[in-house]
């Protein structure tokens, strides 16, 4: 099991890979589908666990993946006001730290501009690995160029925007070499708006795969496809389709799975796989799951969640002193 599993599951369709973001990316409990003064959530797994601890407004301050006593990663996330300054990721084996494998990101604005630069510097513990990415932006504050310093070279993607009727893609081109490309529309459906997303990735200008999103809003995903490049047709083939079904408070209740074949040239439906969920909640208002069941390889996932106690409640001698 990779390094946060649940973490980075959670967070799959949240935003592309750190090149395309256009500013450090802060997690909230909304992201987890956390409601309420959540303190810290912790996610029992198969591996271990998953722990998410928050600050009083929502947002993210620690996230921890133990596969072990000794065996551990840590995240940690320091703010200003509500600007990621800081992100650190630690890692322990056999009760160790290990400053090889662990990195301190540090994010600075250039607040003299309207449109200043933002600049991230990334630096393992021992020192030995070092770089810089620097993240520019155009009129309208979208990223438009990214500088990457490091040891073997220096780095540059330039993004290029293109608007068409109610589309708009953007272009990224690593050192001249289209690498991907990311198109955004919006449809009516059944009432609803919804957003669709259509990622390419591309190797030296060649089509590699595309994963396509539909969203109903921020944190909905209604489908998922992932398609595959056919060089022979200069196609793209559905490999994969991923689509969710939710009850009214927005939790998932359902997933279907679409396993598609290309012996004919064409996708071919030959396997779908279902699954439905089932939660016990806390009885909190707001409250939140911490027992869902999946069926029906009747498995379950649990959540341990620690709420924050309100202010108003706090008596005054246990308020910190001055």
């Amino acid at each position: 099991m990779s390094r946060s599993s649940i973490f980075f599951a959670t967070l799959m369709f949240l935003g592309f890979a750190l090149a395309a973001r256009a500013q450090p990316e802060v997690f909230t409990r909304g992201d987890f589908h956390l409601q309420g003064p959540v303190k810290d959530c912790i996610v029992l797994t198969d591996y271990g666990e998953e722990r998410f601890e928050f600050d009083r407004e929502g947002k993210l301050l620690k996230s921890l993946t133990r596969y072990n006593a000794s065996d551990y990663d840590i995240t940690y996330y320091r703010y200003r006001d509500t600007v990621l300054t800081e992100r650190r990721d630690e890692v322990y084996r056999d009760g160790t730290f290990d400053k090889r494998t662990s990195f301190a990101h540090f994010y600075q604005r250039d607040t003299l501009r309207e449109r200043g630069d933002l600049t991230e510097k990334i630096t393992s513990y021992d020192q030995k690995i070092t770089e810089q990415i620097t993240y520019k932006y155009d009129s309208i504050g979208r990223i438009n160029k990214i500088i990457r310093v490091q040891a073997e070279g220096i780095d540059e993607t330039e993004v290029v925007y293109k608007s068409y009727e109610d589309e708009t893609t953007s272009e990224y081109y690593l050192n001249g070499q289209l690498l991907k490309s990311v198109r955004i529309s919006e449809r009516e459906n059944a009432g609803s708006r919804q957003k669709i997303t259509l990622r390419k990735e591309y190797f030296q200008g060649t089509p590699q795969k595309a994963v396509e999103e539909i969203r109903s809003g921020p944190n909905r995903i209604m489908a998922r496809t992932n398609f595959i490049y056919d060089p022979d047709n200069k196609s793209f083939l559905k490999e994969e389709l991923w689509e969710y079904t939710y009850d009214e408070g927005g939790l998932q209740t359902g997933e279907t799975t679409t396993y598609y074949s290309h012996k004919s040239g064409k996708p071919k439906v030959y396997r779908v796989a279902k699954k439905e969920f089932i939660y016990q909640t806390d009885g909190k208002n707001p409250g939140n799951w911490i027992k869902k069941i999946i069926t029906p390889q009747n498995t379950y996932t649990t959540r341990k969640i620690t709420y924050y106690t309100p202010l108003s409640e706090v008596t005054q001698d246990s308020l910190p002193k001055n």
